[in-house]
């Protein structure tokens, strides 16, 4: 038996509604994951650079490892974090 007219109507405008709404949520997903990966990645980078301004060898190697780990462990941060959002949203 097909549905009267007046309830396929709002099942529609709901559903395009649900859709539209999970769009936006997966770009503004996408879109944390990037700029935390940014952030972390220019984070890293500035301190790596630094290792070339010092005139030391020792403070160099210092802001160089240091930097390193910012980066890495930050970029590595950022994708799980996106990992563990998309787990509690059911997405994988």
């Amino acid at each position: 038996m097909p549905l009267p007219e007046k309830y396929r109507r709002q099942l529609i405008e709901t559903t395009a509604a649900a859709e539209r709404e999970g769009r936006w949520d997966a770009l503004r997903m996408w879109g944390r994951a990037l700029g935390e990966i940014v952030l972390w990645t220019g984070l890293g980078m500035a301190l790596i650079f630094m290792a070339f301004y010092t005139n030391g060898v020792d403070v160099g190697r210092i802001y160089w490892l240091i930097g390193c780990i910012v980066w890495i462990g930050g970029v590595a941060k950022a994708v799980l974090g996106a990992y563990r959002r998309g787990l509690a949203e059911g997405l994988w």
